[in-house]
């Protein structure tokens, strides 16, 4: 490797021990990596829930403050072109209540949804504290079963991208569809980075193998470390052009717009009944 000029240590001995070191980092870096994807695919698919679950629970713990601090200009805008007055919405992914709090507080008849039960506790904790009354359930977006229709179902970021395969999300929509109102729609903000390395899905798929796991990655499936817990992974699915298009036409929807989010490379696809 070449040291840009200036940025190096001066000397013979000490500039060849700079490069050195960095080429020493970087074969660690891909070792890092290798043995991190390596350990994804040691686990089963409960264990991957698990650990979103945590990772989650300790993301979501916000202040009052935070809670109170209302939609960002992104959701603005979304819910202004999304939504109506008189819509049923279903929020996905909802956290300890600040976007379901400043959906009450616009007027909106909105239910939360939250797989992790400490947040559940915490969003209708909050509802209590400002006075207000919603529905919040406790259960995860491709099982709990719902008794109720919506005019639109809004996924909160990453949160479709948490769900671990295509057939599942497949299936997910396809079961949210039937809840749906005649006009309903579905809001899903989604990751589209350019997906990982086949290397890395061939060592995760390596060691799935060998450890009889009972999944496959597939590709696009993304695997970091979770930092705010120790030795737990973060899962998140990167998809291609056109793939969540293709999952929703599965499931009986159809993209009517896709935008990008304020936050990139996320995007915002809205879509409807087929």
């Amino acid at each position: 490797m070449s040291v840009v000029r200036g940025v190096g240590p001066h000397g013979r001995v000490s500039s060849f021990i700079y490069r050195v070191l960095w080429i020493l980092a970087d074969v660690f870096q891909k070792a890092a990596n290798a043995c991190l994807h390596l350990s994804a695919g040691l686990l089963r698919q409960n264990g991957l829930r698990a650990s979103g679950q945590l990772l989650w629970g300790q993301f979501g713990i916000t202040s009052n403050s935070e809670v109170d601090s209302g939609l960002e200009a992104s959701e603005r805008e979304l819910y202004r072109d999304l939504l109506r007055a008189s819509d049923r919405v279903l929020l996905i992914g909802c956290g300890s209540g600040r976007d379901l709090l400043a959906l009450k507080e616009l007027g909106y008849d909105v239910t939360g949804l939250e797989p992790v039960p400490e947040l559940v506790d915490l969003a209708r904790g909050h509802l209590v504290r400002r006075g207000m009354t919603a529905r919040v359930l406790t259960g995860f977006a491709e099982t709990i079963e719902l008794n109720e229709s919506y005019d639109v179902v809004v996924f909160s970021p990453t949160c479709y991208s948490s769900v671990r395969s295509s057939e599942s999300r497949v299936a997910m929509l396809a079961r949210i569809t039937q809840h749906l109102a005649r006009e309903g729609r579905v809001a899903i903000t989604y990751a589209a980075f350019p997906p990982p390395s086949r290397a890395s899905n061939w060592l995760i798929g390596l060691s799935a193998t060998l450890a009889r796991s009972d999944w496959r990655p597939e590709i696009g499936d993304s695997f970091s470390r979770g930092y705010l817990v120790p030795r737990v992974l973060r899962y998140e699915h990167l998809f291609g052009p056109g793939e969540v298009a293709g999952e929703c036409a599965a499931a009986g929807l159809c993209v009517i717009r896709e935008q990008p989010a304020s936050s990139p490379p996320y995007v915002v696809a809205e879509m409807k009944r087929i």
